[in-house]
């Protein structure tokens, strides 16, 4: 789906593709980007509020990398 798709440049429209994450966390992750800057790790994404571990893995099953990284 989103081989290789750093997830600070994802759109909202590429997050909610995904099962199990809708518009509005799709939202709190580009709110959270602006806000807070780029992700540099996933410790940085599991710091976001509202970020479970099925959200992470599913972010990861889906070929989302963060600065380049994959899981």
């Amino acid at each position: 789906m989103a081989k290789n798709m750093d997830l600070n440049v994802a759109s909202a429209q590429d997050l909610e593709r995904i099962q199990g994450i809708g518009k509005d966390q799709a939202k709190r992750f580009i709110d959270f980007r602006t806000q807070n800057g780029a992700f540099k790790s996933w410790e940085d994404v599991k710091r976001m509020p509202g970020v479970t571990h099925e959200i992470l893995e599913m972010l990861k099953r889906n070929g989302f990398t963060v600065a380049g990284r994959a899981a």
